[in-house]
């Protein structure tokens, strides 16, 4: 089976996953519960769980597939459910599966302008996010560095999680056509409130991500080829990378700063309307980054 079907299921559930996590943290980090209607929550959160069931569903199948070499028609039921009682990776599936819908069943249930209904919501879709360590290399290393590089997986899964989040609720409270002031004060303060918890996350992710790199390529006596696909993958995902650490930045000691000297509408509005603009580019690199983590977890680091 070719691996392209595999990849972009990889891709959605990073994706799905990390914003069903990030979203709801946002609401609560960021918004008073009277500013919590400027976002969509309910309507983005239901179209999040629908995805995830159905991606996760269809990754399990697939892989499976991928793995004993047939098409999903044709796959041996017995091996599936095998998998499923017994293989890590089958119970990191059902856990996901089951805290999925428990969260979808939570947006259905509850207003999800409500604190505990968004608190709920962040914690069972964290553990779902957490899960998907097991569909990847951090499950593989054998050793001293097995759980540290297990537990450093997981909590840059968290990470990158909380910061799609932000991007995507950020970029939709900037994007809004023809704001008030009132939204745009509060975009403003969501923006400066981010800068500490962004440099936060920052830094669990390099520091994880460098944990992760050793427990993958350090054990290899030469380490893989300059040239190969894994390197290659590798030296785009962290250029990409530096490019959102820089386009943060900006936003940080430049144009969230302007935005706040600016003194009538429409100046904030220009302001408000460049930060948009960047934030295209750094959310078109996030998604990137996601798709190039994907393709990274179907690859053995040599080749």
């Amino acid at each position: 089976m070719s691996e392209g079907p595999v990849i972009a299921i990889r891709f959605g559930l990073f994706a799905v996953e990390g914003l069903q996590l990030g979203v709801p943290l946002f609401g609560l980090y960021a918004l008073r519960p009277s500013e919590r209607s400027l976002l969509p929550f309910r309507a983005c959160l239901i179209l999040l769980g629908l995805g995830a069931v159905a991606l996760n569903i269809l990754g399990f199948t697939l892989w499976i597939a991928s793995m004993s070499g047939t098409s999903i028609d044709t796959i041996d039921p017995d091996l599936a459910r095998t998998i499923l009682l017994t293989a890590p990776v089958g119970w990191a599936f059902a856990l996901r599966l089951a805290v999925t819908l428990l969260a979808l069943a939570l947006v259905l249930l509850v207003s999800t302008n409500n604190t505990n209904a968004l608190t709920g919501i962040a914690a069972l879709s964290s553990i779902a996010l957490a899960s998907l360590a097991w569909n990847g290399h951090g499950v593989a290393t054998e050793g001293a560095l097995a759980w540290p590089h297990l537990i450093a997986d997981i909590v840059h899964l968290l990470a990158a999680g909380v910061w799609l989040g932000a991007i995507a609720c950020l970029f939709y409270m900037v994007a809004r056509p023809k704001p008030s002031l009132a939204d745009l004060t509060v975009a403003e303060r969501c923006l400066r409130n981010f800068g500490v918890l962004g440099s936060l996350v920052v830094a669990l992710l390099i520091v994880t991500g460098l944990i992760n790199g050793f427990a993958i390529l350090g054990g290899q006596p030469l380490g893989p080829g300059i040239g190969s696909t894994y390197i290659v993958l590798m030296v785009v995902k962290l250029a990409l990378f530096g490019l959102m650490l820089a386009l943060a930045a900006l936003h940080r000691f430049q144009l969230v700063p302007a935005v706040e000297r600016a003194t009538d509408h429409s100046n904030k509005a220009m302001t408000i309307r460049r930060i948009r603009s960047s934030m295209v580019v750094e959310l078109a690199a996030a998604f990137l980054i996601l798709g190039l983590v994907a393709w990274l977890g179907t690859l053995e680091p040599g080749w």
